[in-house]
């Protein structure tokens, strides 16, 4: 039998799940030898438990024979293909003791078979009839716990490695006097046993994290907080995986519901609070006129009804805004996935949370390779979270003699970097800092970014745009004299970005001018046709040139449209004229260029959707006769080549905004950050 990585049966398998096709059926089955195997195979494959009861009547020998040149039996086959009811029926026919005696040619029982495939409903199944299954080992000395770590099958893994703790209590009480007379090398093995199964349980929650299955890393790391603490494995795997969470886009089109529900549910509370503590004498005694409290009074009971009513106007408002919300997100599968983003970031959160709470704070050198790989991995929760646990880890460093800004400035982590601004004083420090070949932080950003960070930006232009962005934003905390200092390699900053980046200038051009001819294609084409639209009026012209519906609202419409379109067109005509006869150096890339292409695109769009309208008009002016039903069909059909356009086109004008406009360095406020800034900068001398 062979590993796989995908197999039919899974951790909640059902009762009639099937082989999909037979080559995965063959996995189990081989090659058959006899008629009476190939019926019993089918029994399996199809779980014809009726046809099952009357083999078993004939003859219960069945159940042990192997059926195909690995060994298989019918229990092996039932439980890989996930037949879980057909499996409890063979399991009602077989004693206990020989769960553990029925085996394939590599020695792997049923439950080998389960952890394997991730048959969680039939490990449970064969557990309950026999612990020992937990410790057989097949011929590669693999226990069904190893197999399932291999295969990945985390929630069969998680039930076999909660299961062992019963296993020994149960070896305990029934084996006590055993356990007085076992040699000491027994216990030995025992000891070793209980380590790797701590090294299997590490390994699980790892591979959880890796898989963002953080609710039953959470689940493992409570049962048994040792996973956390024995090593840094755990807070290495949430360094090198932990999600991004939302961007600011994706908090445009998705609101924080929940925390605005939260707040208007505070808030209502604080209201009802502040009344039940006024003194009562106040709110219930007559008003007396002539004293001067009673316009106070009045004063706040009008302040209380206010709120109120406002707090009733607004919650049915938000409770079908928040409605609506959660409806578009099973239909909108964008909307899904951002959902699907801010649940995974909440969930990792807790994970690291927990995890660095549990950590003993005197093991703190833990914490030194997980922040140095969340400075790559531009983990800034990570890192931040670890800065407020341990401060001093703003000094570690890596092999190379890079620390944690040097590594943000190497891959290019934003996040991460922007933690100079929050102790400005080390700036100093960064502004002459030199590694073992004399390069400083202009060097580094110098570098061509890894390509997995190149590959968030669309494309080559602005990975160039952002390459650019970065070079500007180191060169001012580098002194003067160090932006022209070279390395032992005879080389300055400068040089290093136009060697490392030569091959992105090229690619860059060559991206931007196949925009910018495309879309000069585009304008050039709408504005010969809109320019014959407005010579050839719809409808024709009498003999005095007067057109014919002069007087009609809808030759209105087609003639500001027509008019906006033949102007924008011309426009973006020219800028993408200018986009190709420009020189494409390094420094044209970081504003000029992208700044023509936004103008461009921007006005493409408006003169193609103006377009659509003025042929809409034209439409309804010759073919309705005055019919104001023909609007509907006509706007319809009109909004769709818009819509397409501007769903196809808008999300790079997006980007170029963006990327252009909108500065992702500089102190950011986080609300949850666990890092104190003057902790921090006492490290810096100051």
């Amino acid at each position: 039998m062979q590993n796989r990585n995908s197999a039919p049966g899974i951790a909640n398998s059902t009762e009639d799940e099937k082989p999909k096709n037979s080559a995965e059926s063959e996995e189990f089955t081989g090659s058959t030898q006899t008629k009476a195997d190939v019926k019993l195979l089918h029994v399996a494959f199809d779980g014809d438990l009726a046809e099952l009861r009357v083999l078993l009547f004939e003859d219960k020998s069945i159940l042990k024979k192997k059926l195909n040149k690995d060994g298989n039996t019918m229990l092996h086959i039932a439980v890989g293909i996930g037949r879980n009811d057909f499996v409890r029926t063979i399991l009602r026919h077989i004693a206990d003791d020989e769960l553990t005696e029925i085996k394939n040619s590599k020695s792997c029982t049923a439950l080998h078979i389960a952890a394997i495939v991730g048959n969680t409903t039939a490990a449970e199944l064969l557990l309950k009839r026999n612990k020992k299954l937990l410790h057989v080992e097949d011929n590669d000395r693999k226990k069904p716990l190893d197999k399932a770590y291999e295969n990945m099958r985390l929630d069969t893994a998680f039930y076999l490695l909660n299961a062992y703790p019963a296993v020994v209590k149960s070896n305990i009480d029934g084996d006590h006097e055993s356990s007085k007379s076992a040699a000491p090398g027994d216990q030995n093995s025992q000891l070793k046993s209980n380590v790797v199964d701590d090294e299997i349980g590490i390994g699980i929650v790892v591979q959880a994290i890796s898989a963002k299955r953080y609710d039953l890393a959470e689940k493992m790391i409570n049962q048994k907080p040792e996973y956390a603490m024995s090593n840094n494995e755990v807070l290495l795997a949430l360094a090198r995986t932990f999600p991004s969470g939302l961007d600011h886009m994706d908090t445009l089109f998705y609101p924080n519901l929940d925390n605005t529900c939260i707040k208007i549910l505070k808030r209502t509370k604080m209201l009802f609070l502040m009344i039940k503590h006024t003194p009562s004498y106040l709110l219930w005694k007559p008003l007396i006129p002539g004293k001067p409290r009673i316009n106070h009074l009045m004063i706040i009971w009008v302040y209380y009804l206010i709120r109120l009513l406002l707090f009733m106007v607004y919650f049915p408002f938000f409770m079908l805004y928040y409605l609506l919300w959660k409806l578009a997100a099973l239909i909108v599968p964008a909307i899904k996935n951002i959902e699907q983003k801010k649940k995974e970031y909440e969930e990792a959160k807790k994970v690291l949370d927990l995890v660095c709470g549990k950590i003993n704070p005197s093991s703190r050198e833990f914490y030194t390779t997980p922040i140095l790989e969340a400075a790559c991995q531009d983990a800034y929760r990570v890192v931040d979270q670890i800065l407020g646990l341990w401060p001093d880890a703003i000094m570690c460093k890596d092999e190379n003699g890079y620390d944690i800004i040097q590594l943000a400035t190497i891959h290019r982590s934003n996040k991460t970097y922007n933690l100079i601004y929050n102790f400005r004083e080390g700036t100093n420090v960064y502004g002459t800092m030199e590694d073992s070949s004399k390069n400083n932080m202009l060097h580094l950003a110098g570098r061509l970014a890894p390509l997995n960070k190149l590959k968030r930006h669309t494309g080559a232009a602005l990975q160039l745009q952002s390459e650019l962005q970065w070079h500007q934003e180191v060169k001012k905390f580098v002194y003067p004299t160090y932006v022209t200092k070279k390395n032992i390699f005879e080389d300055t900053p400068e040089m290093v970005f136009t060697r490392e980046h030569t091959n992105l200038v090229k690619e860059g051009e060559k991206w931007i001018k196949a925009v910018a001819e495309s879309c000069s294609i585009t304008a050039a084409l709408i504005t010969t046709i809109v320019f014959a639209a407005a010579i050839t009026v719809p409808g024709g012209s009498s003999q005095n040139g007067v057109p014919v519906f002069t007087n009609e609202t809808a030759f209105a419409v087609f003639a500001f449209s027509d008019a906006i379109s033949l102007f924008s067109s011309v426009t973006a005509l020219l800028v993408f004229l200018s986009i190709l006869t420009a020189r494409f150096a390094e420094q044209d890339f970081l504003v000029r260029l992208p700044r023509r292409l936004i103008i461009g695109l921007y006005t493409l769009l408006i003169s193609t959707s103006a377009m659509i309208v003025a042929f809409g008009a034209t439409l309804f002016l010759v073919f309705s006769h005055h019919k104001l039903w023909m609007i509907a069909p006509i706007c319809g059909l009109a909004f769709l080549p818009i819509a397409i356009f501007f769903i196809l086109q808008f999300p790079l004008i997006l980007d170029l905004f963006r990327s252009t406009y909108i500065s992702r360095f500089g102190k950011k406020n986080h609300p949850h950050s666990k890092c104190n800034p003057n902790e921090i900068r006492a490290f810096f001398g100051k």
